[in-house]
């Protein structure tokens, strides 16, 4: 029996979409390797490989052969957002420049007519002193060198990638004759890659910086002492102390102290909360006043933190829809221009008779114009960017497709509880139940449980249950007070006990605000009694109330309503609403006091229970949508711009490269704005 193994890395190099098809290229023929899966942004690698068949020494050399270099993927760590090493490449680049300008000086200085042997193509070739000709061909042959590896594996592999591409252009430039123009597309080339790599780089390091937060140690109290320890290290239970200005390591419960602590990282409140003893605190957030002792309640590899981190890498694996457009697109583009670049080469030299170098140049630029690095990065920087300044102001999405999501939602699907309700339930009244009423409770607990599902104790569930006696009577009087009903035991005694939810603050103005973004329709889901339903729908303006549902009924309305809208968002935090957030198009709970079941299905989570962050996502994801439409109309507009010229024979080789480099740079700051989020607008 063959074990697959899955190994990740760090690749460095892999800045572009061109650099994934040769790595699949080459991987893809090492015995032994399954399944690869890669993230241009964050320059990570998945390999799924036989131990049996193959090893990771294999798969490192493997990438080393095209001139990449790989190492393992360190989780979480400060070093998955660290700048690569100045390495040999960024030397060929300086060595190309200094030769290409030494050239041009020396030219400019003898002949006069370098703006002429820039811009004018001619190809008979330029008269060069041998001493210009030698600095060109230095320059040429630096600027080539470190594309040379990538270039052989995408010619082995009959793959057309900007390295060959270039490194063609290169050498049917000299043949021409055109040593000015082919010294400076060797070196645009050569400092292109490393402007893409700079800025992909600090694309890493711009989202590395919002998450890598989490303090590395705690003062951990023993007895009368106290000791530093790394944070890895702190078990459940342990009693830490935290000073001003520090932050918390763990999450868990204040023990002794009071102070105001900074939450934003995990909530996106903007401002401090003041923290006393019994009340809850997350690792990662800032003590600004007093001195708190925490007793922690998660280690450090499970705190909210932690989740959250996890949360957000894992959310740049799974491509939105625009992303998987654009690949689509590309796989038909690419193949498009290379056979535009053999018409412009062949057909006007064979219809009009000679020309056919001047014709042959003009294939070569139309060539470099087919690189699609700019359209292609353009869209996951913009989605990335945008998840991880989500997650800083407390939402959390598990990919871009529910980002987008966000952005067309018609219809949305609201829970009561912990939703339109502060969550908060108070006692309001309870009695004790004789032998007779204890036994309708046991009859539904034992019902309750063969269905499997901790449904609420409402009229309906009890009377299915076969209670017709006075237990069902009380809780439809409850019932119909707009209140729930919930039985506890005391000193082997069954309470019946009445909870009143007061209605959420603010939640009306929210959904108000989300009608004007375009929301067609608002309804209230529940499986609470009617009255229930009715009142904390009222409170918030809400006029389509569902209640006394099961969760397979909540389900079959979301599944319903997205067979005529399409697009349909959810909010609950409930056990059973679990399958209904399933259904739903975007399914959001509350993270700090939603259940366990509906945050592992829901597709995103607001860490706080502000319902404005409905507002804010919608608000956030329309203007994502509307910075990637942005990138990907500049790239192609830029495109469509220089093969008009090339058409026209008004291009040249070094500015086609001038061109994607620009662009290419020019979309992935674009996205990088995302980073930044506008005012939230409940602060």
């Amino acid at each position: 029996m063959l074990i697959n193994k899955v190994a990740q890395y760090r690749v460095h190099g892999m800045d572009c979409a061109q650099e994934v098809s040769l790595l699949r290229s080459r991987l893809s023929r090492v015995n032994g390797v399954r399944d690869l899966r890669f993230d241009v942004v964050q320059a990570r690698m998945d390999v799924e490989y036989s131990a049996e068949k193959t090893s990771p020494e294999e798969i490192e050399s493997a990438v080393a052969s095209i001139g990449m270099r790989c190492e393992k993927w360190l989780r979480g760590s400060a070093k998955a957002g660290q700048a690569v090493r100045i390495d040999s490449a960024v030397a060929f680049t300086w060595a190309s420049g200094l030769a290409l300008a030494g050239g041009m000086a020396v030219e400019a200085w003898q002949s006069g007519d370098l703006v002429h042997a820039v811009l004018v193509h001619e190809h008979s070739g330029h008269h060069l002193p041998l001493a210009v000709q030698l600095c060109f061909w230095a320059a040429i042959c630096a600027g080539a060198i470190p594309a040379l590896p990538k270039a052989w594996a995408a010619l082995r592999g009959l793959r057309a990638d900007m390295n060959l591409l270039v490194l063609l252009s290169v050498v049917g430039a000299s043949i021409l004759g055109e040593w000015t123009e082919a010294a400076t597309l060797s070196f645009l080339f050569a400092l292109a890659g490393r402007m893409e790599h700079w800025s992909m780089v600090r694309a890493r390091d711009a989202i590395a910086r919002l998450l890598a937060v989490a303090p590395p140690e705690a003062s951990v109290i023993h007895g009368s002492h106290e000791h530093r320890v790394a944070v890895e290290t702190i078990r459940v239970g342990a009693r830490v102390r935290v000073r001003p200005g520090e932050r918390i390591p763990a999450d868990g419960r204040v023990v002794e102290g009071v102070s105001f602590v900074n939450q934003a990282l995990i909530t996106g409140e903007s401002v401090a909360v003041e923290k006393r003893a019994g009340e809850e605190v997350f690792a990662g957030t800032i003590n600004e006043s007093g001195t708190l002792e925490v007793e922690t309640s998660r280690e450090a590899s499970d705190s909210t933190l932690a989740r959250m981190i996890r949360m957000v890498e894992e959310s740049h694996s799974r491509r939105a829809p625009s992303e998987q457009i654009v690949e689509r697109f590309t796989r038909y583009y690419t193949p498009a221009v290379l056979l535009l670049a053999l018409f412009v080469s062949t057909l006007p030299p064979i219809w009009k008779g000679g020309g056919w170098s001047e014709w042959f140049y003009q294939g070569m630029v139309v060539l470099l114009i087919a690189c699609p690095c700019a359209l292609v990065i353009s869209t996951p920087v913009s989605i990335v960017a945008a998840l991880t300044s989500a997650a800083r102001q407390g939402v959390l999405l598990k990919g871009g497709t529910f980002l987008e999501e966000a952005a067309r939602m018609r219809v949305l699907v609201l829970g009561r509880a912990g939703v339109l309700t502060s969550g908060l339930p108070e006692a309001a009244d309870q009695r004790a139940l004789n032998e007779a009423e204890s036994q309708e409770i046991r009859n539904w607990q034992a019902w309750k449980g063969e269905q499997g599902v901790d449904w609420p104790l409402t009229p309906r569930t009890l009377s299915e249950s076969g209670a017709q006696g006075s237990v069902l009577q009380a809780v439809e009087q409850l019932a119909g007070k707009g209140w729930t009903a919930a039985v506890w035991e005391e000193s082997g005694h069954l309470v019946l006990e009445a909870y009143c939810d007061a209605p959420r603050q603010g939640a009306g103005e929210v959904l108000r605000q989300l009608k004007q973004r375009g929301v067609e329709r608002v309804l209230v889901l529940t499986g609470d009694p009617c009255q229930a339903g009715r009142t904390a729908a009222a409170a918030a303006g809400v006029s389509e109330v569902e209640a006394d549902l099961y969760p397979l009924e909540k389900a079959a309305r979301v599944r319903e309503l997205r067979r005529l809208y399409g697009h349909v968002g959810m909010v609950a935090d409930g056990l059973t609403d679990a399958e209904a957030l399933a259904e739903a198009s975007l399914g959001i709970t509350m993270g700090s006091q939603g259940a366990d079941m509906a945050r592992e299905t829901a597709d995103g989570v607001l860490m706080t229970n502000d319902l404005g962050r409905m507002v804010f996502l919608v608000d956030h994801s329309r203007r994502t949508l509307r910075v990637i439409k942005g990138n990907i109309l500049f790239a192609l507009g830029a495109k469509v711009l220089f093969l008009a010229a090339a058409m026209a024979g008004m291009a040249t080789l070094w500015m086609a490269v001038a061109a994607d480099m620009g662009a290419t740079f020019a979309v992935t700051l674009n996205g990088l704005r995302l980073l930044r989020t506008k005012t939230h607008p409940t602060d």
